[in-house]
Order: C-alpha cells, then structure tokens, then sequence
C-alpha cells in the first residue's frame, strides 16, 4: 500500500469537498439541526404533560346546585369553575366537540338522590386528543374527584364503626430500579436511531461526489489513467467519506451536550449527564460503523451513472442499517451477545447503555467492531475490485 498516495487522495477529496457549499450543507446540516430540534420538541413535550407545578384546573361547571358540597370540596382544592346553566350550554358534548369548552364537569339533576342511596354520578367531559393545558386539567380534576370519593367512602365506613382499611385489603409498595438517566433515556428513545442517520448523511455526499459526481464532472476516467494503486485511491476516497462521517457525528454529540442541559428532566424525577467521557465512549464505538458506512456508501453510489441515480440508490441503502433499529425500538429489545453480531444495531444498543449507565459485558464492544470492521472490509474489497474494472467508466 502506498502511503503516500492514500494521503494525495484523501487530501485531494476532502479539499474540493470542503469547497462545495452543498456537500458541507447536507453533510453537517442534519448534525446542527437535529440535536437543537430534538432537544426542543422534548422540552415542549414535558412542559405540556407536565406543566407548571402550582397550575390548577380549570373547567366549566354545569349544574353547581345539584352537588354543593362537592362544587365547595372541588374548589377548597384549588379548582377553577366557570359556572354555565342549561340555556348557556345545552349541549356540552358539542360544546367540547366545537372548541367551546376544554373541560366540562357535569352534575345531573339526580346525583343528590343517587348519592344518597349509594353512589353519586358525575360526568366529566373532554377530548382526550387535545394536550397541554387541557389534558393536564382532566387529569388533575379527574384525581380530585377520586380522591372525594374516597374520602366519602372512608367517611362512611368510620360512621358505621367499620375500619377504613377494609377497602384497602392488600398494600403495594413499588420499587423502581431503574436509573434516573435510564428513565430519562426512555424520552430520548429515539437519540440511537438519529445518531447512526447522522453518521451515514455525514458521508452521503461526499460519497457520491467521489464517484458518481467525478464521472458527471468527467474527472474520474483522467483520475484513473494516473499511476495510482487502486487500493491507495479506494482508501482514500473512503478515509475523505468516514472523515465527514466523524466529524458530523462530533458535530451532533456536542451540540446535543451542550443543549441537553435545557430539558427540564428533574420536573420528572429524572436526570441525564452528557459529560466528555460519554462522549468519547460513543465516538469510539462508531468509528467502526464510519468505516463501514463509507464503504458501503462509496460502492452502492459506483453502481449508479449519474449523480441523480447514485442519490436515489444511496436513499433506499440507508433505509437498511436503520430498520433494526426501528424494531428493536419498537419491540423494546435488551442488548445481548448475539446481537453485538449486528452493525449498526450493536452500536446503538451499546450507545443505549452508555448514555442510560447501564451494565456493558466486555465482550459487547469487541464483537461489535470486529464484526463491523469485517464487512466494512468486506466493502473495501468490493470497491478496489469495481475500481479495477472497465465497468466503472461504462
């Protein structure tokens, strides 16, 4: 291998990248841009399901005079009630249906009857499609209502000498193990799956311009008559390509470090640190992945005879590496040794555990580079070969 010529190339690939607006823009565009909207939507999410902490419910209160002890109950609890009659409201259902109305407690002209022989009825009306202010009231009401009938239970129980703990026959105490960053890694369950799409758009261009762009620039065939060993020109290609690939990927991690801190996860008993040493952790267990999302990359994209074809080829490839991560994601899949056998999955299993703290066999990072570094060469291998054929130039 020729050092030397590795170097001119790689040297030559990433400068007239680095010149192209349109390769820096879609290469580090989605490392800028996800980590600030990623961090956004979960800091819009938790201050919709959660709120402001001394918020209280508000609702509109259709039938106040049925259940004046309740009404007087609801609001010596912070309740808010804006008090309609029937002439006002007649139908509430088509009330919340229309937007008139969030969040309607209705109290019908029986309840003091049904009250009195056992259990009073209430309805409580709202759209549970709806977030933010108006599903945090529904849940805050809906409690208070179970907690008055609780407190009437007891009460009533009391007045019959019977003890109040018959209706409590059995105690739970719940024990939770899990971490509070594992916890708060189950919000960020996404965080894996766009972490290996950063590393493969990262290349996704340079790749193609290195091959299907140098045959649309009419440059490749020139580039192929000098004296040039071609494993020195295919690695060279491939260490521009993993270059871009890594330095989008620190472009993510940092900038998600650094925005991290806004998610408001103490709101929710929960805590995530994002410090150098996790982040060096993670770059070392994708630079396999880089290798291999660049070999990959640069042999699909010199199948393709145009620059057009090569980025609709390029399109459907990265569609396979992410798959895994979707099922797993959904079917909620533990790391385990045969799956350290899969890239791609077994770098976003390991990343899992790391940002969570969870427990990493040593085995783990071993089988998942050796593996991915396997078929990475397996790729290099493909593209020296295509590199050397006439087919290239066809």
């Amino acid at each position: 291998m020729n050092w030397q010529q590795v170097a001119t190339i790689f040297n030559k690939e990433t400068l007239d990248n680095l010149r192209d607006r349109r390769t820096l823009l879609s290469s580090f565009g989605l490392s800028v841009l996800s980590p600030i909207l990623f961090v956004g939507l979960m800091v819009f999410i938790l201050d919709q399901a959660v709120g402001k902490s001394d918020s209280t419910p508000e609702a509109h209160l259709l039938g106040a005079q049925h259940a004046p002890a309740l009404v007087d109950w609801l609001r010596a609890q912070g309740t808010q009630f804006e008090e309609v009659t029937d002439t006002e409201m007649p139908d509430p259902r088509k009330a919340v249906e229309n937007d008139e109305a969030d969040l309607i407690l209705v109290i019908p002209e029986t309840y003091a009857e049904s009250f009195n022989a056992g259990a009073g009825y209430v309805q409580l009306i709202h759209d549970s499609s709806q977030f933010g202010d108006a599903s945090r009231h529904y849940a805050q009401l809906s409690a208070m209502l179970r907690g008055y009938s609780g407190l009437i239970g007891r009460m009533r129980l009391q007045v019959r000498g019977i003890s109040t703990e018959i209706i409590n026959p059995i105690s739970v105490q719940t024990l939770d193990t899990a971490s509070p960053a594992a916890r708060a890694l189950s919000i960020l369950a996404s965080f894996p799956y766009l972490l290996v799409l950063v590393i493969f758009m990262g290349g996704f261009y340079l790749a193609i311009d290195t091959t299907a762009g140098e045959r649309d620039h009419g440059s490749l065939e020139p580039l192929l008559t000098q004296p040039v060993e071609r494993p020195a020109l295919v690695l060279g290609k491939l260490g521009a390509t993993s270059a871009f690939s890594l330095l989008a990927l620190i472009v993510f991690l940092v900038i998600f470090a650094l925005a991290l801190p806004f998610v408001p996860f103490h709101r929710i008993g929960m805590s995530l640190t994002f410090g150098p040493g996790k982040l060096i952790m993670i770059i070392a267990l994708c630079l396999p992945l880089i290798l291999l999302a660049a070999a990959l990359l640069t042999v699909v994209a010199s199948f393709a005879k145009s620059f057009k074809e090569a980025q609709t080829y390029l399109s459907a490839v990265i569609f396979i590496p992410t798959l895994p991560l979707i099922v797993t994601g959904i079917l909620g899949v533990n790391p385990t040794t045969p799956l350290m056998l899969i890239p791609s999955l077994s770098q976003s299993l390991l990343v899992s555990e790391i940002i969570s703290d969870g427990p990493i066999e040593p085995l783990w990072p071993l089988l998942s580079a050796v593996t991915t570094l396997l078929l990475a060469w397996v790729f290099f291998q493909l593209a020296t070969r295509l590199y050397r054929s006439e087919r290239l130039l066809v």
